[in-house]
């Protein structure tokens, strides 16, 4: 699996939401009313599982659409437009495009289609269909979030009130997008299954036990790269624990059914792990059962095992996802998240694209987006007032150094004032405050945090103890110095290259100077070249001089302790 640093702000605010428990959007309109289910003329099963979803949630009659297509995996993409979104257009238009919420893929659906080489989901892009979140062939993850994604530190603990999607869509504004599923599996009883399990466990509750199966130790891992993975499931693990649930986290390098770890999951009902590209048989699912398993090709075939969601659904559970072709880890779902807002009372439709960062990338969704496992929400979660520890670091990357705004809050009572203890690696690179009292009657601080630009990217833990406490949380640092070129590789005596220094971000006031040096003095260069306000390049010039034979130079360009090199050549 690739992994992807990511940038983005997130403000330290109000951690936990009011729970969605109501079935209906806020206009008042049944939400099962606001489901389309498309379904394959081209699959023998596909209209029986489509008819048999909407029977047993009521949906409209009118809400059906046909498409006609003998792929499921559509290699050649130009066959999309006419198979695929316009007849959904049309028949989103015949019901009226806002009416609708969510769009369910029936059995025997196309799942994935290429574009010059390139897999996407079907799903995803059908997500988008009226393309006002990207372009017709635009990239999710070259496009940045999706306007319905709620933003997390799984470190610190910091998440985002969560939105129910039809609160989303009724803001001024919003995006016209959709919350995209499949009724799908190894056949039509599978598929059929979802969403009768899903009704059984909204009718007596969903029960069971959870596992979450992490790679090592949490405190060995920053919340960044495949330490971001791991912080998700542990996070989820804990969200679980503190909801009454029986959890197993396990920390061992080998999966659940390789020995050392635990060999078998019976009864499980929520699970969350990580990473083999098979599904490993060491489950028995509960009616209701919802996991999410990180890894490479978990949905590359949702239909045929050995894929991870394939093998799931096969042997019973309700809710999974994963990836058509090879992601970014980012672009996976976000268990936590997924937990955290399920445990407010959200459906899973609701909760999984809303812990989903891209549209129009390579993720699929399996089951029915109506399910509410705890149509109440769980305590202490469904309560408004419930707040918990975080640390919330904003901005979490910063790119050439500054100034980082942090917040936390320890919920423990305390009966006289203590001193805050401030931790971090890579000490050399921040400064953290020297010293600070917290007095009894306070739950939280606000602080800043100098940050020098490092030579090369790093991901450092920052912690705060106040007495018994402590929260942590990561902070990476990228170098502003992006690349250094040469117009030429050679330059003859008294003949002139132009060098071109590029940084990562547009330079801020008052811009930014990178220093020169050439390794030879017969390169020569200014000492120094100026990027201008809003600029990312600067130019200048490098000039041959006095040699007789040629001779090999070095180029360098530095800012702080981040520096790139060019070899130039210089000839008589």
């Amino acid at each position: 699996m690739k992994y992807l640093l990511f940038l983005f702000a997130l403000a330290a605010g109000t951690l936990f939401a009011q729970a969605q428990t109501q079935g209906q959007s806020p206009s008042g309109k049944p939400l099962n009313e606001r489901v389309m289910v498309v379904y394959n003329a081209a699959g023998d099963d596909s209209h029986n599982v489509a008819k048999y979803y909407m029977e047993k949630r009521n949906i409209p009659r009118e809400n059906i659409c046909r498409i006609d297509t003998d792929q499921d995996v559509m290699e050649d993409g130009s066959h999309f437009e006419p198979q695929i979104k316009k007849p959904i257009r049309a028949c989103l238009e015949k019901i009226g495009k806002q009416q609708i919420l969510y769009i369910v893929f029936a059995y025997q659906s196309p799942y994935a289609v290429s574009f010059d080489g390139h897999l996407q989901s079907i799903d995803q892009i059908v997500a988008d269909i009226w393309d006002e979140y990207a372009g017709a062939r635009a990239v999710g993850r070259e496009m940045g979030d999706q306007p319905y994604f709620g933003h997390a530190e799984s470190q610190g603990n910091v998440y985002e009130p969560f939105v129910p999607f039809a609160k989303y869509r009724e803001q001024p504004g919003a995006k016209t997008i959709y919350c995209v599923w499949r009724m799908d599996g190894t056949n039509a009883d599978v598929a059929k299954g979802l969403v009768d399990k899903a009704l059984y466990a909204e009718s007596h509750g969903l029960k069971g036990k959870t596992y979450f199966d992490i790679r090592g130790p949490i405190q060995d891992s920053v919340d960044n790269s495949y330490g971001a993975g791991e912080w998700d499931i542990y996070r989820a693990s804990q969200m679980t624990k503190v909801a009454g649930f029986d959890v197993t986290l396990d920390d061992k390098p080998s999966e659940f059914g390789t020995a050392p770890s635990q060999l078998r999951c019976e009864n499980t009902a929520l699970y969350a792990g990580w990473y083999s590209l098979s599904y490993n048989d060491a489950f028995s699912w509960a009616p209701g059962a919802i996991g999410f398993h990180l890894d490479s090709l978990s949905a590359i075939n949702p239909r045929r095992p050995p894929s991870w969601a394939a093998g799931a659904l096969r042997t019973g559970i309700t809710v999974t996802s994963g990836a058509v072709t090879e992601p970014f880890l980012e672009g996976l779902v976000h268990p936590d998240q997924i937990f955290y807002y399920l445990f407010q009372g959200a459906n899973v439709g609701d909760a999984v694209v809303h812990a989903t960062r891209w549209l129009k990338w390579m993720i699929i969704n399996i089951g029915d987006p109506l399910y509410k496992p705890f149509p109440s929400g769980v305590s202490p979660y469904n309560s408004p007032t419930h707040q918990e520890d975080w640390f919330g670091i904003s901005p979490q990357v910063i790119v050439g150094g500054g100034i980082v705004h942090a917040q936390f809050q320890m919920m423990e009572k305390r009966d006289k004032t203590l001193p805050v203890v401030f931790k971090s690696t890579y000490p050399e690179l921040i400064t953290l405050p020297v010293s600070a009292m917290i007095p009894p009657t306070a739950t939280g601080a606000q602080f800043q945090i100098a940050v020098k630009s490092p030579g090369l990217p790093v991901s450092l833990n920052i912690s705060v103890t106040v007495g018994t406490e402590m929260v942590s949380n990561t902070l990476n640092l990228i170098p502003i110095l992006g690349d250094l070129t040469l117009s030429k590789p050679t330059v003859k005596n008294d003949g002139t290259v132009t060098g071109t220094v590029t940084i990562v971000i547009p330079a801020r006031e008052p811009g930014i100077t990178v220093k020169l040096s050439s390794s030879q003095p017969s390169a020569v260069v200014p000492d120094e070249v100026k990027i201008p306000v809003g600029a990312r390049q600067a130019t200048f010039p490098i000039t041959g001089r006095g040699v007789k034979v040629e001779q090999s130079a070095t180029i360098t360009a530095r800012i702080d302790e981040s520096s790139r090199a060019a070899p130039l050549k210089i000839t008589p």
